[in-house]
């Protein structure tokens, strides 16, 4: 079976959707890290340049809200 970007874009939003309804808010740091990783791996292997872009600077964001998102907690 070969996976294609459209399958991994529906585990995704899977990830997500299914992440939001457990978590609520907080899963968009956790989440957005997760689903680039994901992203990256599908990027590297199948040599799509694109996703593999796209999946870094999603990884980049996602470490930046992980951090605002542990700062945050620690201040309350």
């Amino acid at each position: 079976m070969k996976i294609t970007r459209s399958k991994i874009l529906i585990i995704m939003g899977i990830i997500m959707l299914i992440g939001f309804i457990a978590i609520g808010f907080f899963i968009f740091p956790i989440g957005i890290t997760l689903c680039s990783i994901i992203g990256l791996c599908y990027g590297i292997i199948g040599k799509d340049k694109l996703f593999t872009r796209w999946s870094f600077i999603g990884l980049s964001v996602g470490i930046i809200f992980l951090i605002y998102t542990y700062y945050v907690i620690q201040g309350m």
